[in-house]
């Protein structure tokens, strides 16, 4: 269990190192982000939409091998870790990337349609 966790907690913790570099990060389109309601571009949001997804299969697994063995206190505080692990980068994508991605969707798909128009 230790063997995990610590691993973990230094992925974790090595994240807030780098957090002053968010202000020379690019947009897709080469803008800088100098939003005030951009903190991730989207390089970022796609890693902590995978991180997300890897810590839920993570989780998921360890809630299996808890309930086969549940009288394991170790095995119920790796699942419940790793679904914590999950809610937090879920609240940082929902807060941070959401709305940035599904405006660039909108813009996308705007983009498909005035050109469909000059062609049509």
């Amino acid at each position: 269990m230790n063997k995990l966790i610590v691993p973990f907690m230094v992925l974790m913790l090595s994240g807030s190192v780098f957090a002053d570099n968010h202000k020379s990060n690019k947009d897709l389109d080469g803008s800088h982000m100098n939003h005030p309601n951009h903190l991730l571009d989207f390089k970022q949001c796609k890693k902590t939409k995978d991180g997300v997804a890897a810590f839920l299969v993570m989780a998921d697994k360890a809630w299996i091998e808890a309930k086969e063995n549940p009288d394991n206190d170790k095995k119920w505080a790796k699942a419940s870790f790793l679904s914590s692990q999950a809610s937090h980068y879920s609240t940082v994508y929902d807060v941070w990337c959401k709305d940035m991605v599904n405006k660039r969707v909108k813009m996308g798909m705007s983009k498909r349609m005035k050109e469909k128009k000059k062609k049509g």
